[in-house]
């Protein structure tokens, strides 16, 4: 009995954290950034920040929620988070290591950290 509870907590944990993060625990990451930021000549909100948004993001920031009114489906509604150059930019401290929603990341959270932050300060959050 137990063990069938144990299961049954893991199962709805599982679950409630994939609809946090508006996929699921199995679900392949289809949004790993385009190019190695740490390499990378260049980097754009289209190109390479857009699909990481997307994916992990607008689940919580998007059409239905807008949580702390931001909606990052559009560069505008991303600028909200942003200031061009500036590693104090809000979205870039949340999505560091450490920061609030670095852990909401699926898949190589580290690569998709480093893409928004060098799209932010190295590359002037670029469209």
């Amino acid at each position: 009995m137990r063990a069938v509870l144990l299961g049954a907590g893991t199962a709805f944990a599982a679950a409630f954290i994939a609809a946090c993060s508006g996929g699921s625990p199995t679900q392949p990451d289809t949004a790993a950034p385009a190019q190695d930021p740490a390499t990378a000549t260049s980097l754009t909100f289209n190109a390479d920040v857009q699909p990481i948004l997307s994916n992990d993001c607008t689940s919580c920031h998007g059409a239905s929620r807008q949580e702390n009114g931001y909606d990052f489906r559009t560069y505008a509604g991303v600028m909200r988070a942003v200031s061009a150059g500036s590693a104090n930019s809000i979205l870039v401290r949340v999505t560091q290591p450490g920061g609030q929603m670095y852990s909401e990341f699926r898949g190589s959270a580290s690569a998709k950290s480093e893409t928004i932050r060098r799209w932010v300060v190295d590359f002037k959050a670029v469209q």
